[in-house]
């Protein structure tokens, strides 16, 4: 009878989380930059803007590797899962170093989740979550990142071990530092023989935080190759319109920066413009900030 139980509550983990994982291409990143998905579940890589590619670097032993074009006449390319692992892609046109991205994949666990969900309570993030079924769990593992890429721990709550009715959990996270923006999170549940089970990533606003756009921009200055990283933050799915200017006034490059929701990362190709001082003007959603660039 338990032998028959874990083969349903098996099934049921399977088709609980099997979905289509979406992840817009365009311009310098992928977006989301990082998930987690669950073996059958489907990444559909979508066509927004620019040429690209997407091309596996490294699989799972055991899963197939990949390298498809993406851009206007190739819209879309999906890749179904069947191994558990981590999966690392890039963009050949534009290179490891300037668009890369990553993705989580965990086999079926003895825990059904059947919510997850982050609130503001007292301005801090309050998580919870439910399981439908649980079997052999012994504890969740709340994790967090500031760059919806690098987790860590921060708390853990034990499971209650096996059930076959709802359960439900809570944590609440008293440390978000007031001047971040943006926090993710996901729960790991882990059972008493050491197997893991990511459930999707979450992100938090917080609302303490001034409004900024620019997180970091380097190098700066930029040297002759003119490759300008930039992090920044977007309250929404949206535009960001970068200007920059000499200390003449001149508008010497224009140019856009697709957004999505939360940390974005962005490239700017300064190769052609000449060494000096600049000044670089950012509008996204209302806001403007500008920045001292030296081009060498």
């Amino acid at each position: 009878m338990k032998k028959l139980f874990s083969v349903l509550l098996s099934f049921i983990c399977f088709q609980s989380y099997a979905a289509i994982q979406n992840v817009n291409v365009e311009n310098f990143q992928f977006t989301p930059s990082n998930f987690t998905a669950v073996i059958g579940d489907v990444v559909h890589f979508i066509w927004v803007n620019g040429p690209h590619t997407t091309s596996s670097i490294t699989v799972p032993v055991g899963a197939a590797a990949w390298d498809a074009t993406v851009d206007s006449e190739n819209a879309t390319f999906d890749y179904t899962i069947t191994t558990a692992g981590t999966y690392t892609y890039f963009c050949k046109v534009h290179g490891a170093a300037l668009m890369s991205a990553t993705f989580t994949v965990t086999g079926v666990a003895p825990v059904t989740l059947s919510s997850f969900n982050i609130i503001a309570q007292n301005n801090k993030p309050f998580i919870s979550w439910s399981t439908q079924a649980e079997l052999n769990a012994d504890h969740f593992s709340i994790r967090k990142s500031t760059n919806g890429v690098d987790f860590k721990e921060i708390g853990r709550v034990a499971a209650t071990g096996n059930s076959s009715v709802k359960k439900t959990y809570s944590f609440s996270d008293e440390t978000i530092a007031k001047g971040i923006s943006y926090v993710y999170y996901e729960l790991a549940t882990i059972d008493k023989d050491g197997k893991t089970q990511l459930s999707p990533i979450k992100i938090f606003k917080n609302k303490n935080a001034s409004p900024k756009i620019i997180i970091s921009l380097s190098p700066n200055p930029i040297g002759g190759m003119g490759h300008l990283m930039l992090q920044f933050n977007a309250d929404r799915k949206s535009v960001m319109i970068a200007r920059l200017v000499d200390i003449q006034g001149k508008i010497i490059l224009k140019t856009e920066l697709s957004a999505a929701q939360g940390v974005n990362n962005g490239h700017i190709h300064l190769g052609d413009v000449q060494a000096g001082i600049y000044t670089l003007y950012l509008t996204l959603d209302g806001i403007s900030e500008s920045h001292r660039l030296v081009k060498n």
